[in-house]
């Protein structure tokens, strides 16, 4: 279907890709002079009414989005039955195609981009849309690196009905969560189900759950728990912690949000020795207990016999006798007397989790239980609260025993760093680095900053916000631009309206006449229409000075060469010029218009005896005139 244009605009030029719905078109926008995706669906959903109707919905949705991570919709249409979606451009690679090339990817890069990931579908949860297809085939890597999801639209319209496991699903049954294989309620958990997939095959190099067949894929992501290879390194395990959190089979169980995912990203990317599950405690495994046989046991015996001294015969006096009665006696009363000094109750420490400082040493105090304060910072527990305690409640303990409080001192307070000026890849890795969630980036045009710019940022540099708090950034989209509109054929006001609406500057005013269009209407402008222009860009006009008519005049050659005079002899008669032999001369016809402007209208040899014919084109009252060799003659009116 290359060279063909739809909807009067976009000018397909050659296919980029091929899938199991759609084939995608490089494209020309004519309108807006750039380069578009086009994806034009398959003749096979093109009959499906209920799947177009939906198509077109979710599409229309997906147009909402504006994340500099999601794949910008453009347009949606229809031509000769063929339904196609306008999309941006993205000069690069799935996400798929650069992990089959690199086997896997160091973590470092796979946190990376899947945070950005994560960051797109944060943009579309919030904006109640799911992708419900996330799998590295529908993310693109730009020239930079930059990951783009798309798919949005047809994602959410195959959803409409069950998936049927066959063979054309197996690009996606390797990413599907539990409930979608099972055809259950499917809501944005369900996308980072997937995206846990994703990161998996980018550390590991494949999926985790392959067969001969898609059923067989879905029975494993149904029933199966995943495992990382035995032999991964240099992964952080807080890192895989995250995996295993966000491919939970129950829904439940993972990442409540994409916001909640890209804290931990955060943290790990900060700090990769972080543990996010709790590692398990090897310290009360049974000891294996050694076998004695009976052999051995002879041969201990046997040993013990002959280490023992021979006894000597002891005999019994006074004392010996006093002693064994005394003895028993003391150590009762030793025994009675420690035993009252150091008979403390037991008690079961109490639940002081979130309560104020004063409350939890009251109860404390109410326990006769000594305590201990730690103070540290908390995004999560209130200032002057207990964030934790040890030992936990329900530990026994001797009054007076000490508990250790770890009391909140709020969210610590940070210094938000500076990056205007920055471009916005560099600006939000900084940021990020630092512990901030960019939540937001506005897109405007700028005349100060070069596209691509971060030229300001909510709250502002310099202020001190609570650590992990969400920022605004406001990226430039260099000049502003607006594309020329066609003025030929408007009046002069009308253009000069239009152009001041589009922000842009009338140049200069050139007249002319016109074949076509009457006085004061314009007949050329430069730059053509569509080009787009920053604005303020100056644009010149040409318009009518009215409209061109005919007039044909005849020119007696003879009697500008010879007078009038000359054709009759001195006695009145005329002369005999015919018998004179013709000289052939230049002629030229000049039109001079009112702002005495000349312009050649006119010029070819002829004989000095012929009357010639010349049409004139001009408007209005101007005037004529004729020039024959070097000799130039009065100018004559001349009425259009």
């Amino acid at each position: 279907m290359t060279a063909k244009l739809l909807g009067n605009r976009y000018e397909l030029m050659e296919v980029i890709g091929i899938g199991g719905m759609a084939v995608v078109y490089k494209a020309k926008d004519k309108l807006l002079n750039r380069l578009v995706a086009v994806k034009i669906l398959k003749n096979e959903f093109n009959d499906n009414e209920q799947f177009i109707n939906k198509f077109k919905r979710e599409s229309q949705a997906a147009a909402s989005l504006s994340h500099n991570n999601i794949v910008n919709v453009f347009d949606v249409g229809v031509q000769d039955n063929n339904h196609y979606i306008v999309m941006e451009y993205v000069n690069g690679k799935t996400l798929k195609a650069y992990i089959k090339e690199q086997g896997k990817l160091p973590w470092k890069e796979a946190l990376f981009l899947i945070k950005q990931i994560a960051f797109a579908l944060d943009h579309a949860h919030k904006n109640n849309i799911i992708h419900r297809d996330i799998k590295p085939h529908n993310i693109l890597l730009n020239e930079d690196m930059i990951p783009k999801v798309t798919d949005f639209g047809i994602a959410r319209a195959i959803s409409s009905a069950t998936i049927t496991l066959v063979e054309e699903t197996m690009g996606s049954v390797h990413y599907i969560s539990p409930e979608q294989a099972r055809g259950g309620f499917v809501d944005a958990k369900s996308d980072l189900y997937s995206l846990g997939i994703v990161l998996y095959e980018m550390l590991t190099g494949e999926v985790p759950f392959d067969s001969d067949n898609s059923v067989s894929v879905a029975i494993k992501h149904i029933q199966e728990e995943i495992r990382f290879p035995e032999g991964i390194q240099d992964v952080p395990e807080g890192l895989i912690d995250i995996v295993y959190k966000l491919v939970k089979k129950s829904s439940m169980d993972r990442y409540h949000n994409a916001r909640e995912l890209i804290i931990d990203l955060i943290t790990i990317q900060n700090n990769p020795t972080t543990r996010f599950m709790d590692e398990p405690d090897l310290s009360d495994e049974t000891k294996k207990t050694p076998i004695i046989g009976d052999a051995q046991l002879e041969e201990k015996k046997s040993q013990d016999i002959k280490e023992t001294p021979k006894k000597e015969k002891f005999k019994w006096g006074k004392k010996q006798l006093m002693a064994i009665v005394l003895i028993p006696i003391i150590l009762g009363i030793m025994v009675f007397v420690l035993v009252n000094a150091f008979d403390v109750e037991e008690v079961k420490v109490p639940d002081l989790s979130n309560q104020t400082m004063e409350e939890a040493i009251d109860v404390l105090q109410g326990y006769k239980l000594d305590y201990r304060l730690e103070r540290e910072n908390s995004s999560s527990v209130s200032i002057d609260h207990v964030i934790e305690q040890d030992p936990v409640a329900g530990t026994m303990l001797k009054e007076g025993q000490e508990v250790v409080l770890y009391i909140s001192d709020g969210v610590k307070q940070v210094k938000l760093p500076d990056v205007t000026k920055q471009y916005e890849v560099e600006g939000i890795q900084i940021l990020e680095n630092t512990g901030f969630v960019i939540n937001e980036i506005e897109r405007k045009y700028n005349e100060d900053y070069e596209k691509g710019m971060i030229y300001e940022q909510s709250p502002a540099p310099g202020t001190l916000v609570k650590e992990g708090a969400e920022i605004k950034l406001y990226v430039s989209q260099g000049k502003d631009s607006a594309v020329l509109n066609d003025l030929v054929g408007k009046t002069i006001d009308e253009a000069k309206e239009i152009l001041l609406s589009g922000g842009l500057t009338l140049g200069s005013i050139k007249e002319e006449v016109s074949n076509k269009y009457e006085k004061n209407i314009v007949i050329n402008q430069d730059p053509k229409a569509g080009v787009e222009l920053q604005k303020k860009s100056v644009v010149n006009l040409t318009i009518s000075k009215g409209l061109v008519k005919s007039k044909s005049i005849s020119i007696n050659i003879a009697s500008y060469l010879y007078g009038a005079d000359e054709d009759e002899d001195e006695n009145g008669k005329g002369k005999d010029k015919d018998k004179e032999e013709p000289q052939q001369v230049r002629v030229k016809v000049f039109l001079i218009d009112d702002k005495n402007v000349s312009t050649l209208q006119y010029e070819k040899a002829h004989l000095s005896n012929e009357t010639i014919t010349v049409e004139l084109k001009g408007i209005g009252v101007q005037s004529y005139q004729v020039q024959i060799n070097n000799t130039i003659y009065n100018a004559e009116n001349i009425s259009f």
